[in-house]
């Protein structure tokens, strides 16, 4: 049976053993032995130096997010035919010498038969983007004279409408 005491242990590494241990090395043997403890220290100081450089890493990557401005998201979609009724009357009221229609793609189709309203037919383009800042025109169609396939109108433009409206932040 073998006895595990503490004085035992300590004459294990007392240095009169230790010199002796190192005294039964060979010069190849301690060649060896020094070489591997090196390989060994290089290795942890690599592994502490990598460990800090993930820590000031997530240091400066919270630093980044939090500097970040959380932006609201934009929203479009296709403007409704709920929507476009009212905007429709309003521009019927305001211009009664042009045409006012919606296409099948839920377009605003705006039409004028006589050369002398041109100024007006203009006057009605740029008086839908003042009135609905809300929606994003985008010209489809725009013809003037015989430019025009359809020829029995002049004038006539083709607009489509996208509402814009702003969400939350994802984050």
């Amino acid at each position: 049976m073998i006895n595990f005491n503490l004085n035992n242990m300590l004459k294990l590494l007392a240095p009169k053993l230790l010199i002796k241990a190192f005294r039964a090395f060979d010069r190849a043997t301690m060649v060896v032995v020094a070489t591997c403890w090196s390989a060994a220290l290089i290795t942890m100081l690599f592994a502490l130096y990598s460990l800090w450089m993930v820590g000031t890493a997530k240091s400066q990557v919270a630093a980044a997010v939090a500097t970040e401005p959380s932006l609201p998201k934009m929203v479009t979609r296709q403007l409704s035919k709920g929507e476009a009724d009212p905007l429709m009357d309003r521009l019927q009221k305001r211009f009664v010498e042009l045409g006012f229609s919606m296409s099948g793609e839920q377009a605003f189709v705006i039409t004028g038969v006589d050369g002398s309203r041109f100024r007006s037919w203009l006057t009605a383009l740029s008086y839908i983007d003042t009135i609905s800042p809300q929606y994003r025109w985008s010209i489809k169609e725009f013809c003037v004279g015989m430019k025009c396939s359809n020829s029995d109108l002049p004038m006539r433009a083709v607009l489509t409408a996208e509402k814009i409206s702003f969400s939350a932040p994802t984050e």
